[in-house]
């Protein structure tokens, strides 16, 4: 399992308010907010999507990190749905397969060690039909932007708690086994939001 970054969730707690109130808390809704039955969210970090699930929905939220985990803790017991909290790696998901009617990805395939492994186990436990939705940010198309991103790359994942700023995600995906129904970029193509379903 990953490290634990008593720093960085402190820190990522700050960061997140400034994002929350320009659109990300309006991104988390759209992401969520429309899936139903058994729900699992693979790095549930501090828990600011939980509040809008269903209350008709089941979700396993997962997350590595023991200090994540204490700050997703009060809004999991706020959240409209069920939420079953649980330290787990998402490498190695401890689920059976086709456990769940979708998956959800949101700003963790950045930090995952193994992301293929991850989005395979995705597809490992999402039932026939099921469908995995997912909101990252990604590397850039452009030559400069993806150079920036290259460079920077080594000291932002050491500060930020193991976070990669160029990874291509949606190839990821693919490779693992799904369709990429819906695909939306936003920010120069950085940030994407999606579904997929396995095929």
């Amino acid at each position: 399992m990953t490290a634990a970054h008593p720093v960085f969730a402190w820190f990522y707690e700050l960061l997140n308010r400034p994002g929350e109130y320009f659109g990300l808390d309006k991104g988390r809704r759209q992401l969520v907010g429309g899936l139903r039955g058994r729900v699992l969210e693979v790095g549930v970090g501090n828990g600011l999507n939980l509040r809008h699930y269903r209350s008709d929905t089941f979700v396993a939220a997962i997350e590595p990190d023991p200090h994540m985990l204490v700050r997703a803790a009060p809004r999991a017991k706020a959240a409209p749905a069920r939420i079953n909290l649980l330290a787990a790696d998402g490498q190695a998901l401890p689920f059976r397969s086709g456990a769940f009617d979708a998956v959800v990805a949101c700003l963790v395939l950045c930090s995952i060690p193994d992301a293929p492994a991850a989005v395979a186990e995705m597809r490992r436990v999402i039932k026939p039909g099921g469908t995995l939705h997912f909101f990252e940010h990604i590397r850039a198309r452009g030559d400069f932007s993806s150079s920036v991103q290259d460079a920077l790359d080594p000291l932002w994942a050491r500060t930020m708690g193991g976070c990669h700023l160029n990874r291509a995600t949606p190839d990821t995906i693919a490779r693992a086994g799904f369709k990429i129904e819906t695909l939306t970029a936003s920010v120069g193509g950085i940030i994407i939001r999606g579904h997929a379903v396995g095929i």
